[in-house]
């Protein structure tokens, strides 16, 4: 682990060249993450493998000794131009996707964080649906939409979700992506669509496939924004429908049955039952 002291650091491959020389203020900070400006350029080099050395200096030093390295070494990387990888805002792909889906799906309620709740996180723990309750989306509120594969032009439910996945599929060059919920191959060999979240300027948003007798018992919907995009909404009297009636598990939302309630579809009734009618568009739009 690197320190978190002034020096300066070298890039160096498994044949002890050196690719590059820097200087940092704080040597842990410079290469925490995917930060450092070279990365990209590190990257593409497949069949190195690089490790970082260092030498603390003190931080008046830096320019000069960095300098003097640079003359040393004419390390390969230093002084080629550095071509930026450009990431898009998240709510840039929450927008395009919501421009697509509209036509074939509907706000259903919001959710208030679900750290709030200990029982149903503690719930949650102790019936696999851990997913729920991750790190990232367990202290944000949670948007929940669902889709109708009724509203689509084609009953082919192959060519549905097969629509769908190109859709909700990864996207290069944003911040942040639809990670599906539930396990690839079963969806793949079942042919099922499990839940999609993406995680957007401080809030979570959540799609949920809605089977066809679900829908069939709502019988208005409202027209709301979300992300400055127009989309349908359920009003109260529907979403009180739904919580009396249905569940939510990672792959739809359903109509519940009274029988066999294990502790897995108990959750799945508290889910839905924790949703309010959305009432105005909690995600910020950055301005240009």
């Amino acid at each position: 682990m690197l320190p978190e002291q002034s020096g300066i650091y070298y890039v160096v491959d498994e044949e002890f060249i050196i690719w590059y020389v820097g200087k940092a203020k704080n040597l842990r900070n410079r290469w925490r993450g995917n930060s450092h400006h070279r990365i990209f350029q590190l990257q593409r080099q497949r069949k190195k493998q690089f490790l970082i050395y260092y030498e603390l200096v003190d931080e008046s030093l830096l320019d000069l000794i960095e300098k003097q390295r640079i003359g040393e070494y004419s390390p390969q990387l230093n002084g080629t131009i550095v071509k930026n990888k450009i990431f898009r805002p998240t709510e840039t792909l929450l927008r395009e996707t919501l421009t697509v889906i509209a036509p074939y799906s509907f706000l259903i309620g919001i959710e208030d964080p679900r750290q709030e709740d200990q029982k149903f996180v503690e719930a949650c723990l102790s019936t696999g649906e851990e997913w729920r309750v991750k790190k990232s989306v367990i202290s944000l509120q949670v948007i929940h939409i669902g889709i109708n594969f009724k509203w689509f032009p084609s009953s082919d439910i192959k060519i549905i979700i097969r629509f769908l996945k190109s859709i909700f599929k990864h996207r290069h060059n944003f911040s942040n992506n639809w990670i599906n919920q539930g396990n690839k191959k079963i969806e793949n060999d079942g042919g099922l669509f499990f839940n999609r979240r993406l995680l957007v300027n401080g809030v979570a948003i959540e799609i949920h496939r809605i089977d066809s007798e679900v829908v069939e018992q709502i019988k208005e919907y409202k027209l709301v924004k979300l992300a400055g995009v127009d989309i349908r909404c359920l009003d109260e009297i529907s979403i009180d429908l739904l919580k009396s009636y249905c569940s939510m598990s990672r792959a739809s939302i359903f109509i519940s049955s009274s029988e066999n309630q294990y502790n897995y579809q108990l959750v799945f009734k508290q889910a839905i039952k924790r949703l309010n009618a959305y009432s105005k568009d909690i995600v910020q739009i950055q301005k240009c």
